[in-house]
């Protein structure tokens, strides 16, 4: 019995040293773990690759789409709506995630319009939604999600979807390039092209004028006054507070040659529109026929088309340039006084929330035309008439508009 199982014991040894010398299948070890690592690394590079394809065609559609949107945030009446359709209408395609090649778009609720930016990009943004046109600064724009599946990957991982979605936000900036400094109105005060009102006193306690460098009223004066725009305000310029503007009117009036000399030139004249000027006071039109009789009665310049004594559809802005285009200006400017620039012009950077101690950038700029000289100690006056909003269509060489992406 002993010899039989040691015998059985013999055997087994002799079978496992045999299977140990045995290196026949060793190879198939070794490749299957080389082709599954292969595998993985093979689908890592094409599915990752398409991956990286679908990120940067969604982010692509985002950033079109923003952009698009943002040209449209000019603080009027519509923008946050205007920004919303543009963006929605831009077209751009996909190739790689699940349905095949589409059109990427835009995800329910957005785009959505911004008044401002966080500091961090981290940040969300939704304490800055806003649905006021004056306010609408950016646009923000999140796209569909797409589903990128995975085609390699899948066979050796149980994650075999990803879903992609991205955000893009876009700005819009002006760069106003004109005689400066600019008066500054609340974006609540009404203002109408050919109905003039007092920019000075519409104001309140926060009138001011956008002017960089001015830390005195004296310079602010001495910048109304230059004939050469020192410098290029952008909406994220700050006004000068309103205890910085006492001079401005004396600044105002070398532009209609009071004081002027050969360093600071007037226009042409210092005609005074201001005493026909019926709707100062929230009146109906302007006296443009007591204004004709007292400047043209005897000189044989025809009177226009419109010149009443309710004058709504001629403005007197209109009718200076007539003036001036005949040589028939009633009151001729002093020594020093410039024929090529037109010193009646001033411009207006509509201010956001006047109200508060901090105002917000400037919703847009108004081109005015001065009616006269400002009035008053105290209670100064500097009349105006509106000629109309400012954009880069409008005035090309004055005003630059620019979008551009921030996040």
């Amino acid at each position: 019995m002993r010899a039989a199982i040691f015998s059985k014991l013999l055997a087994t040894a002799a079978r496992i040293q045999k299977l140990r010398a045995d290196e026949r299948g060793n190879v198939m070890i070794y490749v299957t773990l080389t082709g599954t690592v292969l595998l993985g690394m093979i689908g890592l590079a094409l599915d990752g690759s398409r991956a990286m394809i679908t990120h940067s065609e969604a982010q692509a559609a985002a950033d079109a789409a923003a952009l698009a949107g943002a040209s449209q945030l000019d603080g009027q009446t519509g923008a946050c709506a205007r920004a919303k359709a543009e963006a929605g209408v831009v077209a751009n395609q996909q190739r790689f995630a699940q349905g095949g090649k589409a059109n990427v778009t835009i995800a329910a609720g957005s785009p959505v319009c911004l008044n401002g930016l966080p500091a961090s990009d981290s940040t969300a943004t939704s304490g800055f939604v806003t649905t006021s046109d004056p306010d609408s600064r950016y646009v923000q724009v999140t796209t569909q999600q797409l589903t990128h599946q995975n085609t390699l990957l899948g066979a050796v991982s149980s994650d075999n979807t990803a879903l992609i979605q991205r955000t893009a936000t876009a700005g819009f900036r002006r760069s106003l390039c004109a005689p400066a400094p600019v008066m500054t109105i609340c974006s609540t005060d009404t203002w109408t092209p050919g109905v003039a009102f007092d920019a000075w006193g519409n104001g309140g306690p926060n009138k001011g004028f956008v002017c960089l460098g001015c830390n005195s009223a004296n310079d602010v004066e001495a910048t109304l006054a230059a004939s050469t725009p020192p410098f290029c305000v952008t909406d994220s310029t700050d006004p000068a507070p309103g205890n910085k503007t006492g001079k401005a009117p004396d600044g105002i009036n070398t532009r209609l040659g009071i004081a002027s000399t050969t360093a600071r030139p007037s226009d042409l004249d210092i005609v005074d529109f201001i005493p026909y000027s019926n709707d100062l006071s929230a009146g109906t039109g302007w006296n443009c026929d007591a204004y004709w009789t007292a400047n043209h009665a005897s000189d044989g310049f025809a009177k226009p088309a419109g010149c009443t004594s309710t004058a709504t559809t001629l403005t007197r802005y209109d009718v200076y340039k007539s003036e001036r285009a005949a040589g028939k200006i009633p009151a001729p400017g002093p020594a020093g006084k410039t024929t090529a620039e037109e010193r009646r012009l001033i411009y207006l950077a509509i201010i956001n929330n006047c109200p508060t101690t901090a105002p917000g950038a400037p919703a847009g700029y108004i081109k005015a035309f001065l009616l006269g000289p400002a009035t008053g100690d105290s209670a100064k006056h500097v009349y105006v008439e509106p000629i109309g909003l400012v954009t880069s269509k409008t005035d090309p060489s004055v005003i630059h508009e620019e979008v551009q992406l921030y996040r």
